[in-house]
């Protein structure tokens, strides 16, 4: 009996010493990857999409358009001011939003007379969508909130650094043109007529003093 409980004992006693060296192990990495994940210098990629998050997120509050409406009827009315009769089609590539979205959001400006629905004169089966000059109206002054917005932030950066900030962005303006072009099929405009288009990107931009 008494080899029984010192058995017993020495098999406590090893189990409570594992397990006190299992907790400090787990605390010691909890510790170490808490350490690594704040003290990690962030990589460029990282920092990237880390702005663009951020970056739409806050332009995404400041594109109310001031008349209630939605966001992806915003996205819309920005893509027909930079590219005049474009079909819906078109728009669910350039945006890769839904299809179904993007009928809504078209369908809601249509009824506001904001966008025009013309038949192609080539192809009768092929609709194109333009502002109409109330759409076109409300797409400036989007535009025009948007680039106001932006010019905030960049008044937050020290201006003697506006210039390598610009010359930087659009360096990476072509690249993601070039790798959206090596990426992405050609569009199709208006079904087989055999006609099409190269999807680009476009910067519009309007001079201001503040953000040079």
């Amino acid at each position: 009996m008494e080899l029984l409980n010192k058995s017993k004992s020495k098999h406590f006693i090893w189990l409570l010493l594992t397990t006190n060296a299992l907790e400090e192990y787990v605390i010691g990495c909890q510790t170490q990857l808490s350490g690594f994940f704040v003290n990690q210098t962030p990589s460029t990629a990282y920092l990237l999409r880390e702005v663009v998050r951020q970056y739409v997120r806050a332009q995404r509050t400041q594109a109310s358009c001031g008349d209630g409406t939605s966001t992806v009827q915003c996205h819309v009315l920005n893509e027909l001011l930079r590219h005049e009769a474009l079909t819906q089609q078109n728009l669910v590539e350039r945006l890769g939003l839904d299809k179904g979205w993007i009928s809504r959001a078209v369908d809601g400006l249509v009824e506001s007379g904001a966008v025009f629905r013309q038949t192609d004169q080539i192809d009768r089966r092929c609709v194109r969508l333009t502002l109409t000059q109330s759409g076109h109206e409300r797409a400036i002054a989007l535009d025009e909130t948007l680039n106001d917005h932006a010019a905030e932030i960049l008044e937050c950066i020290a201006h003697e650094e506006h210039g390598e900030i610009r010359q930087s962005l659009q360096s990476l303006l072509d690249a993601i043109q070039d790798n959206s072009k090596s990426n992405i099929n050609v569009l199709s405009v208006c079904g087989s007529n055999g006609s099409s288009q190269v999807p680009t990107l476009s910067v519009h931009t309007k001079s201001r003093t503040r953000a040079k």
